[in-house]
């Protein structure tokens, strides 16, 4: 009896087990289901930094970002005032560039990108909004740029002294 009601036990964790798991994966399933539709392919993207070392030589054939400038200082500015720059760049590669994401390092930063892919040779802006309410002093705040280029990450820094 002893014997029976052991194998018992084992069998329900057994179960239980197979249960959690097969519950786990689902949810997963569905959760890379839905990144699927709510980004784009991969094959779109070409990431020097996923490249297998049998296409590294085709590195020079990647996109470049190339900025105009990548700080801006406003100087002087009173408390309460909003302030945009458009950082200027051009597609300095070979194909087209993705901009994957824009993220700016604090709430009172807001940058707008294109969410469309870049041709060669063609330029475009990154404008940047900073909500100076609330920040007196030195401010410094960045913006990280991710792409499908060569390099993968690009920083734009904006700097005010708030009075």
């Amino acid at each position: 009896m002893k014997l029976f009601s052991m194998c018992t036990k084992y069998f329900f964790i057994l179960l239980s087990s197979w249960c959690l798991l097969s519950c786990a994966n689902k949810d997963a399933q569905e959760s890379d289901d839905l990144a699927l539709k709510n980004h784009l392919p991969t094959t779109l993207i070409d990431n020097p930094n996923t490249l297998s070392n049998d296409s590294v030589s085709s590195l020079h054939t990647i996109g470049n970002l190339t900025f105009v400038d990548t700080v801006h200082d406003f100087g002087r500015i009173t408390d309460g005032e909003i302030l945009s720059y458009d950082f200027e760049f051009e597609n300095t590669g070979k194909k087209e560039i993705i901009i994957n994401e824009a993220k700016a390092s604090c709430g009172c930063t807001v940058p707008v990108y294109p969410q469309y892919p870049i041709a060669p040779g063609k330029k475009e802006t990154i404008k940047v909004t900073f909500n100076s309410q609330g920040k007196k002093g030195n401010n410094e705040k960045g913006v990280t740029i991710q792409t499908n280029g060569s390099p993968a990450v690009y920083t734009l820094i904006i700097k005010a002294q708030v009075e």
